[in-house]
C-alpha cells in the first residue's frame, strides 16, 4: 500500500522498468539456453564427422566429452521445450493434432522420402557412418528426432495434469525422473549392445509410470460429443503413426543389425526417444478406449457443466442487482442453457403495482402469447403456491389448466416457486417436448436455480427498497430545511415584550406552526397552529396556513375575522379528515391590549405579576371542521388589559398530551403548575425550565408529537426587552429535528 503513495519518477529503477524487463529476460533465457545447447550440438556433429569421415579414432576421453555433450545437450533442449509449453495451455484437440501432424511428417519422411529413407551406411564393427549422407543424417536427424518427442511428451503433460493435485505432479515428475535415469544409464555404452541391466530397471520404472499416467483423462471426460468423435480420430491416427514408427526398424527408434542413425547418434537418447513413443502409444490406447466409453454418457456430461455454468451465472448475478433485466434474462435462461428444459418464462408478483398476481417477466424460447394461449398461469401459480414446492406436470396436454395440443411442442410442464424467507416472490416455469421429460434430478437442479433466483431477486428487491428510503431520506431532510424556513428566522425585539420560541418535530417535519407579523404601528399579530396528524401531510397544510397567515393579517383588524377568513380559504382545500387547530392574538403596545381567539387550539396559559395563573378558554371550532356558519356562531374573542410581569405561554397538545412510559399524561395542570413555578425568571431561561420540567416527566428527550412552546412577557413599555443575545438565543432555537433540544 506504501507504494503508491511514492511518485513514479521516485520509485527503485527496477519497479518502474521491471514490464519492460521481464519480456526482455525471457527472450534473453531463450537465447542463452539455445546457444549453449547449440554449441553441445556442434561438439557432437564435429565427433562424427572427425570419426566417421576423417576416421580419427575416438579415445576414451573423446568418448566422455562427446556423451557429456550429448546429456548437456539435449538436457539443455529439454529445458526449452518445457519453457515453451509451459506457458501456453493447449486443448485437446490441439495436443492430438499436433503429435499427429509433427509425428506423421517426422516418420513419413524416415519411410519414404528419398534420399533420407535410402541413406545409411554403417561400419558392420563400429557402427559409426561410412559416408557423407549418412553422418549428415545421424547428426541431422537426430535432434529432430529427439526434439519431436520432447514436444510430444510436454503435450500430453497438459492433459496428465489437468485439475492436478500434489500426488499427481509428483507422479509425472518421477516418471520424467526414471525416463531420464534409463537414458544416463545408457552412458558409454557400445554400439554393438542392446540395453543394460541398469538402464532395464529403470525402463521398467518408468513403464509402469507411464501406465499410472495414461489413466489421467480427465480433460476428455467433459468434450462434447462432435470434439470427442475427432478426438477418436486423432488418437487413432497418433497411435497408427507411433506403432509404425516403432516397428519400422530404419527409423532408428529400436536397435538392429543395421545400426540405425538414431542409436548410433547415442543410445540414451535413443532409449529417450523410445519412452516418449511409448507413453504416446499408451496415452492414446487409454484416451481412445475412454472416449469410445464416455460417448453414451455425453449428454449427461454436458448437461451436468451446463448446470454448474447456469448455476455460476445466476450465482454471480445474485450481488449484481443494479440490472435487474438482466438478472431476470439469466434466470430464466439457466434451464436452457442447463439443457434440462425446452422452453420456460418466468412470472413475478408486483406489490407496488397493486396487485399479488404473477405478471410474465421474462421468457426463453417461447413468447409471452404463446404462454398466455397455452398455459393457465394464475392456476399453475396458485397451486405452487399452497405447495410451497414444485408442480410437475408429466402429461401437460391431459391437465385442464394447459390449453396447448400434442404437436404445440409442450408434453411436459414444470412449475417452481420462487421462495425467499416466507415470501413467494413468484415462480419459474419450464416446458419440454417429450412426456414424462423431467427427471428427479431435472427437477432438482431447476429447483436449485429457483432457489437461486429467489435470493437474487429478493437481494434486487431489497435493494430498491434501501434506495428508495435513502431517497425519501433525502427529500425529508431537504422538506425539513425548507420548512425550518418557514417559521421564524429571528424574533421581533419589541418594546415592552420579551418572546421565547422552539419548535419540534415528532417526525422529520411536522405541522406545528407559529409566526410573529406586523399589521400596524404598534400591533403586531401572532399565531401558533398545530394540524392534526403529523409528518410529511401535515407539513404541506402548515405550508399553506404559513400563505394565509401572511395575506390575511395585514387585511384583517380582529382575531375573530382573521379566523373567519383563514377557514373560508383553507376548508376547501383540505381533506374531510384534516382539521387545523390555530390561536391567533394581537398585540397592541400603544393600548397595552392582548386580543385573542381560538380555533379549537389549546388554551392560551397565563400567569400576571402576582403570580396567580389561568387558562384563558375562548369558544372556537377547528379550521376546516365546519364549512358553515357554524364555525362563526361559536367563535369566541378575548381581550386583556396587560399589566407589568405577565406571561402568556402558547403550546400545541405535543406538550400537555406526551405521556411517560407509564402512560401517564404530562397534563395541564402539571403545565400551568411549571409556569406559575417559573414565571419569575427571564423568557429564556423560563423556556427552558418549561421543557426541562417536561422532559424529567417524560424520562426521555424524544416526544410522541409535534410540539411547539411560545413564551411571551410584558415588561411594560417603558422596558427594554431582555437583551438581545437571549433574543438571538432563542431565535436560533426556533425548530429542530427528532431527538434534537433547544439549548
Amino acid at each position: 500500500m506504501a507504494d503508491r503513495s511514492i511518485p513514479a519518477s521516485r520509485k527503485p529503477r527496477e519497479t518502474r522498468w521491471s514490464g519492460w524487463a521481464r519480456p526482455f529476460e525471457t527472450r534473453l533465457r531463450r537465447i542463452l539456453l539455445g546457444s549453449a545447447a547449440g554449441f553441445f550440438y556442434l561438439i557432437t556433429a564435429a565427433y562424427h564427422a572427425l570419426t566417421g569421415l576423417v576416421k580419427i579414432p575416438a579415445d576414451t576421453a573423446t568418448d566422455l566429452v562427446y556423451g557429456a555433450s550429448i546429456a548437456i545437450c539435449y538436457g539443455l533442449f529439454f529445458l526449452i521445450v518445457a519453457h515453451y509449453y509451459g506457458r501456453q495451455r493447449l486443448g485437446v484437440l490441439r495436443v492430438f493434432w499436433g503429435s499427429t501432424l509433427t509425428g506423421g511428417i517426422v516418420f513419413g519422411a524416415l519411410k519414404f522420402l528419398p534420399p533420407i529413407s535410402t541413406i545409411g551406411r554403417y561400419d558392420e564393427i563400429t557402427g559409426l557412418p561410412q559416408d557423407f549422407g549418412t553422418v549428415v543424417k545421424v547428426v541431422l536427424l537426430s535432434p529432430i528426432m529427439a526434439v519431436f518427442a520432447m514436444a510430444m511428451l510436454y503435450r500430453f503433460r497438459e492433459l496428465v495434469l489437468f485439475k492436478r493435485s500434489r500426488r499427481t505432479v509428483r507422479q509425472w515428475y518421477l516418471m520424467i525422473g526414471s525416463m531420464a535415469m534409463a537414458s544416463l544409464a545408457m552412458w558409454g555404452a557400445d554400439q554393438d549392445e542392446g540395453i543394460n541391466v541398469v538402464a532395464g530397471i529403470f525402463l521398467g520404472i518408468s513403464v509402469v509410470l507411464m501406465v499410472a499416467n495414461s489413466f489421467r483423462l480427465s480433460r476428455i471426460v467433459y468434450l462434447s460429443l462432435k470434439e470427442k468423435l475427432v478426438t477418436i480420430a486423432l488418437s487413432i491416427a497418433l497411435l497408427v503413426v507411433l506403432v509404425i514408427g516403432v516397428a519400422t526398424t530404419n527409423t532408428g527408434l529400436l536397435p538392429g543389425r543395421s545400426y540405425p542413425f538414431l542409436w548410433t547418434y547415442s543410445p540414451g537418447l535413443n532409449l529417450f526417444v523410445l519412452q516418449c513413443v511409448i507413453f504416446g502409444i499408451m496415452y492414446s490406447v487409454t484416451a481412445c478406449l475412454s472416449l469410445l466409453f464416455h460417448l453414451p454418457t455425453t449428454s449427461e456430461f454436458r448437461q451436468k457443466a451446463g448446470e454448474m455454468a447456469a448455476i455460476h451465472s445466476v450465482v454471480k448475478l445474485t450481488g449484481e442487482v443494479m440490472n435487474k433485466d438482466m438478472l431476470v434474462s439469466t434466470i430464466v435462461g439457466s434451464p436452457i442453457e442447463a439443457a434440462v428444459g425446452d422452453a420456460a418464462w418466468l412470472a413475478l408478483s408486483e406489490p407496488r403495482s397493486g396487485s399479488l398476481r404473477p405478471r410474465i417477466i421474462a421468457t426463453r424460447n417461447i413468447t409471452p402469447g404463446q404462454v398466455l394461449d397455452f398455459f393457465d398461469t394464475d392456476a399453475l401459480y396458485d397451486e405452487a403456491l399452497s405447495r410451497r414446492g414444485p408442480v410437475l406436470l408429466n402429461q401437460a396436454t391431459t391437465d385442464h389448466r394447459v390449453k396447448a395440443r400434442p404437436g404445440d411442442g409442450v408434453s411436459s410442464l414444470l412449475v417452481v416457486p420462487l421462495l425467499a424467507r416466507k415470501d413467494v416472490l413468484g415462480a419459474l416455469f419450464v416446458t419440454k417436448q417429450v412426456s414424462q421429460g423431467f427427471e428427479p434430478d431435472d427437477i432438482e437442479t431447476i429447483s436449485t436455480f429457483a432457489d437461486q433466483a429467489a435470493l437474487a431477486l429478493d437481494n434486487a428487491r431489497l435493494f430498491e427498497e434501501q434506495i428508495d428510503k435513502e431517497r425519501l431520506a433525502r427529500e425529508l431532510v431537504i422538506a425539513r430545511e425548507v420548512q425550518r424556513k418557514l417559521l421564524p428566522q429571528k424574533l421581533p425585539s419589541l418594546d415592552g415584550i420579551s418572546v421565547a420560541a422552539s419548535s419540534v418535530s415528532a417526525q422529520e417535519v411536522g405541522g406545528d406552526y407559529y409566526d410573529f407579523v406586523e399589521i400596524g404601528p404598534e400591533r403586531w399579530a401572532f399565531i401558533v397552529g398545530d394540524v392534526s396528524g403529523k409528518g410529511t401531510s401535515a407539513a404541506f397544510y402548515m405550508a399553506e396556513l404559513k400563505g394565509v397567515f401572511r395575506a390575511l393579517s395585514r387585511l384583517t383588524h380582529a382575531p375573530s375575522e382573521f379566523l373567519e377568513n383563514a377557514n373560508q380559504a383553507l376548508a376547501h382545500s383540505m381533506e374531510k379528515n384534516v382539521f387545523i387547530s390555530v390561536v391567533y392574538g394581537i398585540l397592541d403596545l400603544g393600548k397595552e391590549q392582548f386580543t385573542l381567539a381560538r380555533a379549537g387550539h389549546c388554551p392560551v396559559a397565563m400567569v400576571n405579576g402576582s403570580g396567580e395563573s389561568r387558562y384563558l378558554r375562548t369558544e372556537g371550532l377547528g379550521l376546516g371542521l365546519d364549512r358553515g356558519k357554524l364555525f362563526a356562531k361559536v367563535l369566541e374573542e378575548e381581550t386583556i388589559s396587560l399589566r407589568r410581569g405577565d406571561v402568556f405561554v402558547l403550546y400545541t397538545d405535543g406538550v400537555v398530551e406526551s405521556r411517560n412510559e407509564s402512560g401517564e399524561e404530562y397534563g395541564y395542570d402539571r403545565f400551568i403548575d411549571a409556569v406559575r413555578r417559573h414565571h419569575g425568571k427571564p423568557v429564556r431561561e423560563m423556556h427552558s425550565a418549561l421543557l426541562a420540567d417536561l422532559n424529567r416527566f417524560l424520562g426521555r428527550a424524544d416526544y410522541d408529537d409535534d410540539m411547539t412552546l411560545l413564551v411571551l412577557r410584558w415588561d411594560g413599555p417603558s422596558a427594554p426587552p431582555e437583551s438581545d443575545r437571549a433574543t438571538e438565543v432563542a431565535s436560533e432555537a426556533y425548530v429542530s429535528a427528532p431527538q434534537e433540544r433547544e439549548a
